[in-house]
């Protein structure tokens, strides 16, 4: 292929991936999720003091709800907020700027170890199906972890390949595994198990005179920069995301297919917790091969999904099934096959041991060999065409899918998720928080908490000083941090009171009271004589809050 093509093919690929990820990027989708919120405001504070919202100096893993957040992302958050300010474009900007870098590193990585036939079109085409894949897109345009996890672990692949040829470039992929552990959860399963794929494939270059200084050193160098995470592996904090949803946990947890109240001969075995988990693993596992959930069914997260779209477009299921048949067939793919293959089988597996069926956000990494598989599908497709005038018409048709694929896209990221699912984001709270900056300070403001955790919510909005947070909310000791799991349930930013609405002292003293349709209905109006401050709504015209009043009179 001649270069200039080949430069502005992959031009035209990166603008489409650019386009299709960063418009209206902060907006799209409406609102701003509360973990999105809590990780911006825990870069604000780290930004401003040094010490997250708890207090705790440059965590390792950071102290949130119920569980605890990977640091990766929090810290590359820090330095975007002087340039953009604390705002929903910046929370999402990370995610969004390391899926345009995957494409680079998917071509890359796809040119080394493609066979010299399939390097140039596998390598472009893998790159255009991946910037209009609604999967990647989705964690693309949002904050999640996962995608920039995602980076790194491939980052760490191709340098890998290049350090078998170039030993020094081992040293460097050593840095980017190690970013990728802590980057996100799932990444703690499939980097470890890759790296040791690898190391056994690869073993003889690896332990040859050429290579063992180099290998040594990455070692130690990776070892080096997992350090803070292995000092913090074994606390509650670190295992409370992991403890909660492994379905091997025997916390509180009736594995699916116990019945219950049997006590026959057979119970030992009947109800026997290690079968019935590891029947309920290979369901969950075997789930994210199916053609019905790739293609039809899809994420059932309204987060983790786009509305009528699945992971995959329809029209690419019969090139999947016969991409991968093609694959497994062919026995000169190499090493393509070896990490497409070991991508596909292991990268399920951090998704699978969790109880949500086909986790999108666990199981990320499995968009990069379905997207080799499809592509090889493509191709092999084309090469059974043997008339010119017939693959014209097949270009000029996978064009106009393309396009169709673009306007589906359109209509269901922007249009569609923005009406439909704008309280699953916590669409209004940035209304609320700009209405209280508009209220008699010398008023309490009421914020109800019955349903919500609306508290960090007013603390990125407000841009609340996270100083005096601190001060007015303690929670844990900083050297119980992660092992204490206790949480407050109530906070007090100012004179801003955030707790459950109790109707009978509340409505004795003049004040406001801030909350949802339920918390505040027109019967509630109407019975304690509230003044309707303001009423802010979904997109779709339902009410989503209610600010009010009192009038004790």
């Amino acid at each position: 292929m001649k270069k200039y093509l080949l430069v502005l093919l992959l031009i035209i690929i990166l603008s489409l991936a650019i386009l299709t990820r960063l418009y209206k990027l902060g907006y799209a989708p409406a609102g701003l999720y509360l973990d999105e919120a809590g990780q911006g405001y825990s870069a604000y504070s780290i930004l401003l003091t040094g010490k997250d919202e708890f207090g705790k100096s440059f965590p390792f893993v950071f102290r949130s709800f119920t569980d605890f957040k990977t640091p990766v992302y929090i810290y590359l958050i820090v330095p975007l907020i002087p340039i953009f300010g604390l705002t929903s474009f910046t929370v999402r900007f990370p995610s969004f700027f390391f899926s345009i870098l995957t494409f680079p590193v998917l071509y890359l990585l796809i040119r080394k170890i493609a066979p010299d036939k399939y390097t140039y079109r596998l390598s472009l085409i893998a790159c255009l199906t991946l910037a209009i894949s609604p999967w990647h897109i989705l964690f693309g345009r949002t904050n999640f972890e996962c995608n920039v996890a995602l980076f790194f672990f491939l980052g760490g692949v191709y340098l890998f390949y290049r350090g078998l040829t170039k030993p020094w470039y081992l040293i460097l992929s050593a840095v980017l595994f190690a970013i990728a552990l802590p980057a996100y959860h799932a990444q703690r399963i499939i980097t470890p198990i890759m790296v040791l794929l690898l190391f056994i494939k690869h073993r003889k270059i690896l332990l040859s005179a050429s290579h063992k200084k180099s290998l040594i050193s990455a070692a130690i160098i990776g070892f080096v920069i997992t350090i803070p995470t292995l000092s913090v592996a074994t606390t509650p904090g670190f295992l409370a995301r992991a403890a909660g949803l492994n379905i091997f946990s025997l916390r509180g947890q009736t594995a699916y297919g116990t019945i219950q109240n049997y006590n026959g001969t057979f119970t030992n075995l009947v109800n026997n917790k290690i079968l019935s988990t590891s029947k309920e693993f290979a369901s969950l596992y075997l789930a994210y091969f199916s053609p019905r959930y790739m293609f039809q069914l899809g994420d059932y997260g309204p987060r983790s999904s786009f509305p009528e779209l699945s992971t995959f477009y329809i029209w690419q299921a019969p090139f999947y099934l016969y991409g991968l048949y093609k694959f497994i067939k062919d026995k000169k793919l190499g090493e393509l096959k070896f990490f497409t293959l070991s991508m596909l089988i292991i990268s399920p597996i951090p998704a699978a041991v969790t109880r949500d069926p086909y986790s999108t956000i666990r199981s990320l990494q499995m968009v990069i060999p379905l997207i080799i598989i499809i592509t090889f599908g493509l191709i092999s497709f084309w090469n059974l065409i043997k008339t010119k005038f017939v693959k014209s018409l097949l270009i000029f048709a996978f064009i106009g899918i393309v396009l169709y694929s673009l306007a589906k896209l359109y209509s269901s990221v922007i249009i569609l998720n923005e009406y439909y699912r704008a309280r699953e984001w916590d669409y209004g709270w940035q209304s609320v928080a700009e209405t209280i900056k508009t209220l008699d300070a010398s008023m309490d403001v009421i914020v109800d908490s019955a349903r919500h955790g609306p508290y960090i919510e007013l603390l990125f909005f407000l841009k609340y000083d996270p100083r005096l947070y601190v001060e007015g909310n303690f929670e844990v000791s900083t050297s119980e941090y992660y092992t204490n799991m206790n949480r407050r349930d109530n906070w007090k930013l100012g004179n801003i009171i955030i707790r459950p609405i109790d109707w009978g002292p509340d409505t004795r003293m003049k004040q406001y009271l801030i909350g949802d349709r339920l918390a505040i209905s027109d019967a509630e109006v109407q019975k304690h004589n509230l003044k309707i401050i303001r009423d802010i709504y979904y997109p779709d015209g339902v009410l989503a809050f209610r600010i009010v009043e009192t009038n004790p009179k």
